[in-house]
């Protein structure tokens, strides 16, 4: 699959199917799995931890699953932190010992592993099912498609977003920006007034980079990521260099936490779900965990507005939580059934109302069974007019990777210019890989 992918396609990815209406070791059910042979199991690979709060969700999934399907087995899910996952999944991979069915990310992420012949192609089931097929919103499926062939299933969709703390703004005497001079603005009185603007997570590079990547669409709009994909602009371009030096200019400001650098995700996530700072930029498959927090129905989201008005409502955002079928699997026609009954009306419905996961398929939304902070969510991917993926899903690895290394190493006080080019020089030495 050629490293180019359309943004307005993600656009309709987002918005299209909205208009129309992991700490591990967890499994399903201990219970039921007493005395079943390891050929009546399928198991599961996933990223999450204790922290989140869809893994009961998944779980039940599973257990509903289990209890009843033509194939007579149960379905164990084992959870692992998102970088824990990552390296645990390419061991498994090179040792041919991934489990039946596994996590994955789309596009580039997942294309070595189905070049290196470990995954399964499912067009044929597709195919079989129109029904099925049919459901998913238009290009969801593309996102996981080699050769024209379909080797993945996403079972949700999400951009990022601004969380914030409607408490704070209000006491704050602060309304949601509507323009970036707004937005720093906000940071700048919340500064004064003793009050930390936004946690950040320095640990997890990809998490301030797709901060500085929102900033960078927001100035050159979704052409410059598509004119990256393409070889027609370099990874050392003026408006990437300019969008981290914007964040390297708000860190210095102390609009992030002190010791943001060194901070993990779960500790800075939770300096805004106790009320520590006053914002957050996340993807939306945290809002569950941000309603079901201390902040509760106080918390509201909005898009970061462009740094330059003409490029709007541009975000970083694709398909999420999507799976595959590892060519170790025993029992192929039970593990795309479970990926079947996952991304049933019955199982995304009950992901989007009790968990706020956005679903793939096209299915009616009854907004009045939202929480405020998810109809927050649908109003910012309906405004939407185009969608960039996450750098390291479209590049995987290589580009993808060392983007999201550059970007910390801007904040930790390396020259942008410098690191740029340092990261042009890394793409054009590894070129023909």
């Amino acid at each position: 699959m050629k490293k180019k992918v359309i943004a307005m396609l993600l656009t309709t990815i987002m918005a299209g199917s909205l208009l129309a209406g992991c700490g591990n070791g967890g499994n399903s059910s201990e219970e039921e799995n007493k005395g079943k042979k390891e050929e009546d199991t399928i198991k599961v690979m996933c990223v999450g931890t204790e922290a989140d709060t869809y893994i009961d969700a998944y779980n039940s999934i599973a257990e509903k699953f289990s209890e009843d399907n033509e194939y007579g087995v149960n379905v164990e899910i084992e959870y692992y932190e998102n970088e824990q996952y990552k390296t645990k999944l390419t061991t498994l991979m090179a040792s041919n010992a991934v489990p039946d069915i596994f996590f994955t990310w789309e596009l580039s992420y997942l294309e070595p592993f189905v070049e290196g012949g470990k995954v399964v192609d499912i067009t044929s089931y597709l195919e079989e099912d129109k029904e099925w097929k049919e459901s998913f919103a238009d290009g969801t499926l593309e996102l996981l498609s080699y050769d024209g062939k379909k080797y993945g299933i996403p079972t949700q969709k999400s951009l990022c977003v601004m969380f914030y703390n409607k408490q704070i703004f209000e006491e704050n005497g602060i309304s949601v920006p509507t323009t970036y001079e707004g937005f720093l603005e906000v940071c700048e009185t919340l500064k004064t007034n003793g009050v930390t603007p936004m946690a950040m997570c320095g640990t997890d590079a990809w998490i301030p980079a797709q901060f500085v990547q929102q900033i960078a669409g927001g100035m050159a709009g979704d052409e410059l990521f598509q004119d990256v994909c393409d070889g027609k602009e370099k990874w050392n371009n003026e408006t990437h260099i300019k969008a981290a030096k914007e964040v390297k200019k708000m860190a210095d400001k102390g609009y992030f936490q002190d010791g943001y650098i060194g901070m993990g995700p779960e500790e800075s996530t939770d300096l805004f779900t106790n009320g520590k700072t006053a914002m957050y930029f996340m993807g939306a498959w945290d809002a569950d965990k941000v309603s079901k927090s201390s902040i509760g129905e106080q918390a509201g989201a909005f898009v970061l507005p462009a740094y330059d008005a003409q490029y709007a409502n541009i975000s970083v955002g694709s398909s999420d939580t999507s799976f595959a079928i590892s060519k170790n699997c025993k029992n192929v026609d039970a593990a795309v059934a479970f990926l079947k009954y996952w991304t049933s009306k019955e199982s995304e419905e009950m992901l989007l109302y009790e968990n706020g996961r956005i679903p793939a398929g096209n299915y009616p939304i009854d907004e009045t069974k939202l929480s405020p902070l998810m109809s927050d969510v649908l109003k910012i991917s309906n405004s939407q007019v185009g969608l960039t993926p996450w750098w390291d899903r479209q590049f995987g690895a290589g580009e993808g990777v060392e983007f999201n290394n550059t970007c910390v190493a801007v904040l930790g006080g390396e020259d942008a210019k410098t690191a740029f080019d340092a990261l042009q020089q890394f793409a054009e030495d590894n070129a023909d890989r």
